[in-house]
């Protein structure tokens, strides 16, 4: 028994088809609560949670940090019901329709999604793109201020649930070297793939188990996942 928990934006959905909607979403909310728009040029929070986001942009707009710990439920609560408001169309990343396709006929692995994205979010993204079926665990970032902390929850309720023989029987994959540093940090196993913002050189210096250029189900990706190939 194998849990597989995929990353959500750049990992299985392309970061051009959700970036617009994403910084939208986080600028509103801080400036409809502070009244203060902050930065969103360049994108530098890849590989980390929404919470996380939130109170580092309005420390960046100027408040403190227990001026943005004030504020801070409130703009995570907004920076949802803005992205449900919001014109989006969440595109899939090459490949990953037919993986997990391939994937959910096996018997051997459990599917999920880890994210740092917020529930409400999350599920939006899955639906538009029609693959929230495929997964039975889901691992969102509701209440976490760290991806580190996210992970380690999710590795343990996986490995408890499913009586799995150590961390390691929970492979994580994602697309930025964050996912990788908190999947090796809590023992699991990590996968990453070039299909968001780093280069596959950039992924390999984190130290990954393995690197892709994609999910697209090739026999390298297939072992990776430990599927048994004819």
């Amino acid at each position: 028994m194998r849990v597989i928990l995929f990353d959500i934006d750049g990992t299985l959905v392309t970061k051009v088809s959700t970036d617009a909607a994403e910084r939208e979403r986080f600028r509103r909310a801080v400036y409809d609560e502070v009244g203060r728009s902050p930065p969103i040029e360049p994108w530098r929070y890849d590989g980390m949670v929404d919470p996380q986001i939130c109170r580092f942009l309005m420390i960046d707009v100027g408040l403190s940090e227990n001026g943005a710990n004030d504020h801070l439920r409130n703009v995570i609560d907004r920076v949802g019901q803005i992205y449900m408001t919001t014109e989006k169309r969440p595109v899939l990343n090459n490949g990953v329709g037919k993986l997990l396709e391939i994937l959910s006929v096996s018997s051997k692995p459990k599917l999920g999604v880890l994210t740092g994205n917020l529930s409400v979010v999350a599920e939006e993204k899955l639906r538009l793109t029609g693959i929230r079926a495929y997964f039975v665990e889901t691992f969102y970032s509701d209440g976490y201020f760290e991806r580190g902390e996210l992970v380690r929850d999710a590795v343990h309720t996986c490995v408890g649930k499913y009586r799995l023989r150590d961390n390691e029987s929970v492979t994580i994959v994602g697309d930025t070297p964050r996912d990788v540093e908190a999947a090796k940090n809590n023992g699991a196993k990590a996968i990453a793939v070039a299909s968001g913002s780093f280069s596959e050189g950039d992924l390999a210096a984190a130290g990954p188990d393995a690197v892709f250029p994609d999910l697209n189900p090739r026999r390298e990706l297939l072992r990776a996942l430990d599927l048994e190939i004819a």
